[in-house]
């Protein structure tokens, strides 16, 4: 399988790199330092801080493969050489300050680090091409034929360049019957009626079919011909071209399926973490901090609009389930427009309340529907039953929002949309971000998105008020 030469060009790659730095690292030490190689301790020493420069070139490994898009190949080795350099010399430096090691020049590290960058961009650039040449050349060779369409062809023709140096070779391509095309990227080998013939003439190794809708009977009758005559047969998984959309395979007690995305958050664990994230941070803040500022807004009120200081009003929860969402009052009484948006210079709005706004200390009782459960600290923000209507008929896949609690902030409202919307490509784009947020959650990115929202408390955005 492609998956296992990828894998094995890694790990070889990986090895070979630890061996060249290795060897640029004593061959740079004999260089510098000629006369102390005769003393075995400062050897000893420096055979550690090799060590530990390897682990952290190996933890720097992680992440793609350089190789993977032929087009970005230089860029991509070039940023996990220097996240690797980076790591590693982190190790070693790290080290040095917590042993207060006096004995090991420093001045050799710096003085390496050139020689190390160039290693790791060798070994992440040119190494595995050339192991891929010595491993997938001659009866290793994989000599490849298509099945589908023109047009399905073409789509796989990047791919299939990049997998060159795995030893893929497209030999060419086999239609369906009634597949007509100018300027076929590979050659054509004949029709799917021909595939046996094709197949048995012994030049191809390997078939990739390229169309799942083929039907049952027909890749049936592939995969026993391809068993039959020694062809490896894999299937393009283009699940999303059927479904139109974004797909996830899983299985669970044996059995397979596809979904549509992933949802972290439906793992009971996740949920936990999640959740304690959540009172970590708003049980000190109803307790130390909304006292406080309940009380500046009760004075704030008094002087400038007299009236309740918590304004409740009813929002979408999860599932759909309406809950009172709270809020510090930044507006007058009695205006009669509550389903109205604010907008900017909004009269509505008294003075204090325009600066609470963009503060965004008037969402700091929100802080309460946290500790009841309604809430997230992180999610999509709930919009008003009418407003949640209104946004379903410009988005179909806006209820997808639903599918988690909503949240004080959100990934939408730290990357830029925030504040009133005035198009309907703004909801679209509020949407897009939190569905991401919802398939690609982790604790990390709540964490995130926290820190992004107190930046942003102190240097609001011109879309807050």
């Amino acid at each position: 399988m492609v998956s296992q030469r990828s894998l094995g060009i890694r790990t070889l790659a990986l090895f070979w790199q630890l061996v060249l730095v290795s060897l640029s690292f004593w061959a740079w030490l004999w260089i510098w330092q000629t006369a102390k190689l005769g003393d075995r301790t400062v050897l000893q020493r420096y055979l550690l801080y090799n060590e530990f420069l390897l682990v952290g070139i190996l933890f720097g490994f992680g992440g793609r493969n350089p190789s993977a898009e032929t087009h970005h190949a230089w860029v991509m080795a070039v940023r996990r050489s220097f996240r690797q350099a980076f790591l590693g010399l982190f190790s070693v430096f790290l080290v040095f300050f917590l042993v207060q090691d006096t004995v090991v020049s420093r001045s050799f590290f710096l003085s390496y680090i050139p020689f190390l960058y160039i290693s790791l961009l060798y070994s992440n650039y040119l190494l595995p091409r050339s192991l891929g040449k010595w491993a997938f050349s001659g009866d290793r060779e994989e000599r490849v034929a298509l099945a589908g369409t023109v047009e399905q062809a073409r789509r796989l023709e990047p791919w299939l360049e990049r997998k060159g140096v795995l030893g893929l070779r497209t030999v060419g391509l086999i239609c369906p019957e009634n597949s007509v095309s100018p300027q076929p990227p590979f050659p054509v080998l004949g029709t799917l009626n021909q595939i046996g013939d094709i197949l048995r003439g012994g030049s191809i190794t390997q078939l990739i079919v390229l169309d799942l809708s083929l039907g049952s009977n027909r890749l049936k009758a592939l995969t026993q011909l391809c068993e039959g005559t020694a062809v490896r047969l894999l299937a393009l998984h283009d699940l999303n071209s059927y479904f139109n959309h974004n797909t996830t395979t899983f299985e669970d007690d044996g059995v397979r399926f596809i979904g549509l995305r992933e949802e972290p958050l439906e793992s009971p664990m996740n949920r936990f973490l999640k959740r304690v994230l959540d009172l970590t941070i708003a049980v000190p803040v109803v307790v130390l901090v909304l006292p406080f500022t309940t009380a500046m807004v009760w004075l704030v009120h008094r002087m400038q609009s007299p009236g309740p200081v918590f304004f409740k009003q009813v929002r979408t929860g999860m599932l759909g389930r309406p809950f009172s969402m709270l809020k510090y009052r930044t507006m007058h009484l009695n205006h009669n427009c509550e389903v109205r948006q604010a907008t900017q210079g909004d009269a509505r709005i008294f003075a204090a309340g325009r600066w609470m706004r963009r503060l965004s200390l008037d969402e700091l009782p929100q802080f309460l529907n946290v500790v009841f459960g309604d809430m997230s600290i992180v999610g999509p923000r709930p919009h008003l039953p009418e407003h949640d209507e209104m946004f379903q008929r410009i988005m179909a896949k806006y209820v997808i929002r639903r599918f988690i609690r909503p949240g004080v902030t959100g990934w939408a409202q730290v990357s830029g949309f925030r504040g009133e919307i005035k198009a309907e490509s703004d909801i679209e784009r509020r949407v897009e971000a939190d569905i991401h947020y919802l398939e690609n959650w982790s604790f990390s990115l709540d964490c995130l998105i926290i820190l992004k929202t107190m930046k942003q408390c102190v240097l609001p955005p011109k879309s807050a008020y």
